[in-house]
């Protein structure tokens, strides 16, 4: 619902506020476009009208699917919720609430077929999740950061799904009872799911991005993030 953003967004989800001339989920859109990847699925939740406008607006072929128990589920519900938009094959997943380097979706498309989440280096941002590794992969994500184990990463928001492990965290959603699973995230899903399917690590040490969950988040995006993002597009075109 993006609460802790509502003095700065006002009546605007969190995926479409703007900051520096540049708003969160058109900006991700472009850049799959870009990738090539055209066949998008948005799902909304508090204030969904106002992507629903704004795409007919832009985007006419991105196809939104809905979770009206957004105030009381988590990412995972919406994810499940997915399902609806007839979902056949493997996918790049994205959070809302991102600003990242383009060479995150070029990484992940030229990876390997499998499940992968993306992961950085250190970036100091506040509200990090981490990610820890057993054997190379995924082992869990956890905003707790572990005393006697060093992290891999952290993660990004940015993963990469196959049709199959899909199909594993729907059936592992709906035998926890899916709405009664109550504020279950799709972290906590990848983590309980991964003693048992192999989850890869992608990890650029120096990726440019940041989430933008507060107004901290906010004030450094604008002043670190966004133009550290408009020189690499700068030298990337020159």
């Amino acid at each position: 619902m993006g609460v802790r953003l509502r003095a700065l967004q006002s009546e605007l989800p969190k995926g479409l506020i703007t900051l520096g001339g540049v708003s969160l989920v058109p900006r991700s859109i472009e850049l799959l476009l870009a990738e090539g990847v055209t066949d998008l699925v948005l799902v909304t939740g508090w204030r969904a009208e106002a992507y629903e406008k704004f795409l007919a607006a832009h985007f006419p072929r991105v196809r939104c699917v809905h979770n009206p128990d957004f105030a009381t589920t988590g990412s995972m519900h919406s994810l499940y919720l997915a399902r609806e938009a007839g979902i056949a094959g493997d996918f790049l997943l994205l959070e809302s609430d991102l600003l990242y380097e383009p060479r995150a979706l070029r990484e992940l498309r030229a990876a390997p077929r499998g499940d992968y989440v993306l992961l950085s280096g250190t970036t100091g941002q506040g509200d990090e999740v981490f990610a820890y590794a057993r054997d190379g992969r995924l082992a869990a994500l956890s905003k707790q950061r572990r005393a006697d184990e060093p992290a891999a990463g952290e993660f990004t928001g940015i993963g990469r799904v196959t049709a199959d492990f899909f199909t594993k965290l729907c059936t592992h959603f709906e035998a926890r009872g899916t709405l009664a699973a109550g504020n279950y995230h799709y972290d906590d899903a990848f983590t309980a799911l991964a003693a048992t399917h192999p989850i890869q690590l992608l990890t650029i040490e120096d990726l440019v991005w940041c989430e933008i969950d507060d107004p901290a988040h906010h004030a450094r995006a604008l002043q670190r993030v966004l133009p550290q993002l408009s020189k690499i597009s700068h030298d990337g075109a020159a």
